[in-house]
């Protein structure tokens, strides 16, 4: 099979996780929908989050330097696209969505109690990238709502969690190969 040289590429590499920030303002709890984030390392559990500079909610990570990260269910999804669309600077989308928020152990952080997995997390440093800053936190507690454990791990299946690519919204729902699974093959 040959290959094309694609140059629409820029965000549609490959599917991210999507994630809702929570930080709170004067107004109360503001809210956004991020794709650009993932885990960073493994000890200390270290998250990344990229913000473009003229959105509110980066003016905010900047003033507070601690931040709930919020992992969606499919359910949710119109909500977590209207954070990503609808800017906190005028509009209570805590409010609006009739979400409710409670405040993380650790950092005092809001955390959206609809989401299923939540975490607290305190911001390390900022990177300029470009079109966005990257900012590198350490989570310092996690939330887990207890239908979505299956032997002390999350069932991504029943949770069905969201990922972004293309300008839309798809589920992770199947698990198709287990890590360390090809080693176990190779010795039949």
């Amino acid at each position: 099979m040959d290959k094309i040289f694609w140059q629409d590429y820029k965000s549609a590499l490959f599917p991210v996780p999507v994630v809702v920030v929570s930080v709170d303002s004067l107004k109360g709890p503001n809210l956004i929908t991020l794709g650009w984030t993932g885990i960073l390392n493994s000890d200390p559990l270290m998250v990344g989050i990229s913000v473009r500079p003229s959105r509110y909610s980066s003016e905010l990570l900047h003033q507070k330097m601690v931040f709930g990260l919020n992992i969606p269910k499919k359910s949710l999804a119109f909500g977590v696209d209207y954070c990503g669309v609808v800017s906190g600077r005028n509009e209570d989308k805590v409010n609006t969505l009739n979400w409710h928020v409670f405040k993380s152990n650790n950092l005092g952080v809001p955390l959206v109690k609809e989401m299923p997995i939540n975490a607290e997390c305190e911001i390390k440093q900022v990177i300029p990238l470009g079109s966005h800053e990257l900012f590198l936190a350490e989570v310092k507690g996690v939330y887990v709502t207890p239908e979505y454990l299956d032997e002390n791990k999350i069932n991504w299946a029943s949770l069905e969690g969201l990922v972004y690519t293309s300008k839309s919204y798809w589920i992770v729902n199947e698990s198709v190969y287990k890590s360390g699974q090809s080693l176990q093959e190779l010795k039949k």
